[in-house]
């Protein structure tokens, strides 16, 4: 027993710092498909391919006609229900005062009046909202800070948001390494990958960010994540792992 526990120490330790050749491949972090939240005519592009964008910024936009004339009725619609309900509030007011003196169905009249002035402002206020979510609505925005990796509509098309226009990749890069199963349990959270580009012939070093907790059974190997920028997505080789020196 003690021959058996002196081996498992020794096999331990003579992985410290053992280096494990895997293959990698690049990513963006962080990809998103952009489409319109509704339909319409594309009226205006602001970036193109390549393009460096920060998160807010406007990528398109719809034509807005219409929904500018929509907001504008719903505006002209809101100030008249109010005229109407403060002169249905002031009829009421004066009924309430000589309520006693007044037929119930006259007052109950008025009442209905002046109700159904304050529910005519409060649909006039809705309207509004609508119009300027429908408005919103027509302009895309980049949802964070990236690149546009490509760019699937141009001006005058029809857009809908079942039509992506953009793709957005972050600026940081997603490395995934895939190692042999047999080192499953000696790759750590922390361990250094040292990888060449063939590009430029610079090594780089990253820390292991992240490890799949599954193997994939078609090729017995698992996979982990490390993060660098100035790499592009596509980008592929070989690396090695640098086990027991993670700080």
């Amino acid at each position: 027993m003690k021959k058996l526990i002196i081996l498992m120490v020794f096999c331990i330790f003579s992985f410290a710092g053992e280096e494990i050749f895997a293959d990698f491949e690049v990513y963006a972090k962080q990809s998103s498909k952009l489409a319109f939240e509704s339909s319409g005519k594309v009226d205006k592009i602001f970036v193109d391919v390549s393009s460096h964008v920060k998160k807010g910024d406007v990528l398109a936009s719809l034509d807005q006609t219409s929904l500018e004339i929509a907001l504008k009725k719903a505006k002209n619609d809101l100030a008249l229900a109010k005229n109407a309900k403060e002169f249905a509030k002031s009829t009421f007011n004066k009924f309430s005062q000589v309520k006693d003196v007044t037929s119930k169905q006259e007052f109950d009249e008025v009442k209905y009046k002046f109700d159904e002035a304050a529910l005519r402002v409060q649909a006039a206020e809705i309207a509004i909202l609508n119009a300027e979510d429908h408005l919103k609505k027509a302009l895309l925005k980049a949802p964070f800070d990236g690149v546009i990796a490509s760019k699937n509509v141009e001006l005058g098309e029809s857009a809908s948001p079942l039509q992506p226009a953009f793709v957005l990749n972050s600026e940081e890069a997603k490395i995934l390494i895939a190692i042999d199963e047999k080192y499953a349990n000696l790759v750590k959270v922390g361990d250094i990958f040292k990888f060449r580009l063939d590009a430029t012939n610079e090594e780089k070093e990253v820390k292991i960010a992240l490890i799949y907790p599954e193997i994939k059974r078609e090729t017995r190997k698992f996979y982990a994540e490390a993060y660098d920028s100035g790499l592009k997505p596509g980008m592929f080789g070989q690396g090695k792992v640098i086990i027991g020196k993670n700080k």
